[in-house]
């Protein structure tokens, strides 16, 4: 009777412990979502339609958008529907023969074109709203480097007045002009040739992969389920950075893209002399990176920002802006901005172009 009575007992405070803790976590979890609530996608629901519905193989670029492509496009981060226009990219359709104002062209990868934000959260979108008086055209397209902004604006057909050639250089924008193969896809490279900027690669090779299925397909494992709570997904995203944070040792290094800007800088002033060809005149614009903002990292924009100076390039850092402000303005996860970046982004463009 001793022994049945104690593992009663025994079974009872177990019970309590357990049931307790489901409580606690239960808790804790609606906190997280009331509070901070991020959304999370498996990694079997992910599926960025990098060759599908939205981008195309092209000879010339590498990839292009597919005219009039739609659909549903799912990061970690977000959920949301996009859309192309007639010409393959994520823009209003620019169709009106009488509309004869001055235009703003963007040039840019996927910061430019909102990647993971709906169309009216990107920041080309906020501006239009903000300078009425000029036409605003979104020529960018996820990975392109500077090398495919060249080509894209050189076989943009347009014949009407052009105020400012905005070019949105990111810090991988190095790398990708120095690459042939960049994002699982063959793309076009610029090399330096007797001093003159020579176009190689092509017609670009088609790679097998744009006869594949992009659906990202992973084993559903039982640890992947987990992240579906809040809080075990929030405990997972912050150890690393709070083991990273106690490093006191760590020493910031410049990045190797950032080694060998000569190629970068060709490329650059060719875009700025086939913008002022056409009467307008061109400006950087320096996207910080998640790391320089969040982690107070390596600013690649110095060299770049040199490289601008000899060349007689305005530039404009981003960084100043991003660095001021408290909210979140990354998301969670990758390195690209949610709205309220995509809202800083806007307004800090804007000024600039008031005060010029």
């Amino acid at each position: 009777m001793f022994n049945r009575k104690m593992l009663r007992i025994t079974a009872a405070k177990i019970s309590l412990i357990f049931g307790s803790l489901i409580v606690c976590f239960l808790f804790v979890e609606i906190c997280y979502r009331t509070f901070d609530p991020y959304p999370y996608f498996g990694y079997e629901e992910i599926n960025r339609t990098e060759h599908g519905n939205l981008s195309e193989f092209d000879q010339t670029l590498g990839w292009k958008g597919v005219p009039e492509g739609r659909a549903e496009f799912i990061t970690k981060n977000n959920r949301i529907w996009l859309k192309n226009n007639s010409e393959g990219f994520r823009d209003i359709e620019h169709s009106d023969p009488n509309d004869n104002r001055s235009a703003i062209v963007f040039l840019g990868d996927s910061f430019t074109w909102g990647y993971e934000v709906t169309f009216d959260e990107m920041f080309v979108s906020l501006l239009r709203s903000k300078i009425s008086e000029y036409k605003l055209f979104n020529l960018s397209h996820r990975g392109y480097g500077n090398d495919q902004e060249l080509i894209t604006f050189k076989k943009w057909q347009y014949d009407k007045p052009l105020k400012w050639v905005i070019l949105m250089f990111s810090e991988n924008d190095v790398k990708d002009n120095n690459s042939s193969f960049r994002y699982d896809k063959s793309k076009p490279f610029y090399n330096l040739i007797d001093n003159e900027l020579v176009l190689s690669g092509i017609p670009v090779p088609k790679h097998q992969k744009w006869s594949d299925s992009d659906r990202m397909k992973f084993k559903d494992e039982s640890r992947y389920l987990l992240l579906y709570s809040h809080f075990f997904h929030d405990v997972m995203y912050r150890y690393p950075l709070l083991r990273f944070s106690f490093n006191s040792n760590r020493i910031w290094q410049e990045p190797a893209d950032m080694f060998g800007l000569e190629l970068t800088g060709r490329i650059l002033l060719d875009l700025k002399h086939t913008v002022e060809e056409k009467n307008a005149e061109l400006l950087i614009c320096f996207i910080p990176s998640k790391n320089e903002i969040e982690n107070d990292s390596f600013s690649y924009q110095t060299k770049i920002a040199s490289l601008c100076n000899k060349m007689k390039i305005k530039h404009f850092n981003l960084a100043p802006y991003f660095s001021s402000i408290w909210r979140r303005t990354y998301y969670r996860h990758g390195g690209h901005w949610n709205s309220h970046g995509h809202m800083v982004a806007a307004n800090a463009i804007f000024n600039y172009l008031e005060n010029q």
